[in-house]
């Protein structure tokens, strides 16, 4: 078996600002361990639902992005958790664009589909992004599928998409556990 879990929400400023301050809270985001701590705590007050993954013996890898290892702290022993760095988001870019002012969040879905239509504006390309997740996903399936072990891996959005996605492919079926704001668990098995 195989645990997806995206970080709980950073808690950063997320208001309308121009692009040069965007790339100044982007910074922020990516360096930020202030998590919405609610989020996971929704998780753990169901045993129904958080006790099968936290009783295991599973093996615990966390993305060593601050917002995702507070996540994995949050729920295990920092004893439990490997950090590497082949778990980190697609790269994501903010340029600067004249006369704008939007929202952090609009900024970020903008320049991630400028990222989508192959506009990287110096970003790591989508295609090298793409072949790190799969090749992650196809670890991850061959060490829960060869020795029956259950991996647990904490991430983000975008890379964990691909990362389920590819394990489905190869015959894995995906649910949802639980989701709040941006912390969200899924489980794959065969």
């Amino acid at each position: 078996m195989i645990y997806l879990i995206r970080h709980a929400s950073p808690l950063v400023n997320y208001g309308r600002c121009n692009a040069a301050s965007a790339k100044v809270l982007l910074a922020e985001y990516n360096q930020t361990s202030n998590i919405d701590e609610d989020e996971v705590t929704g998780f753990l007050t169901r045993p129904d639902l958080s006790q099968p993954l936290l009783a295991s013996e599973a093996t615990v890898i966390s993305s060593p992005v601050n917002r995702a290892y507070a996540t994995a702290c949050k729920l295990f022993k920092v004893s439990r958790i490997q950090q590497d760095s082949r778990l980190q988001e697609y790269d994501l870019r903010v340029s600067a664009i004249p006369f704008l002012r939007l929202g952090l969040r609009q900024w970020f879905a903008l320049h991630r589909v400028l990222w989508l239509l192959g506009i990287s504006l110096g970003a790591v390309s989508r295609k090298a992004e793409h072949l790190r997740a799969v090749s992650v996903a196809d670890e991850l399936y061959k060490s829960s599928a060869g020795r029956g072990k259950t991996m647990i891996v904490v991430s983000h959005g975008m890379f964990l998409r691909t990362v389920r996605k590819t394990l489905q492919k190869q015959g894995m079926q995906a649910h949802t556990v639980y989701r709040s704001g941006c912390f969200t668990v899924e489980s794959l098995t065969p």
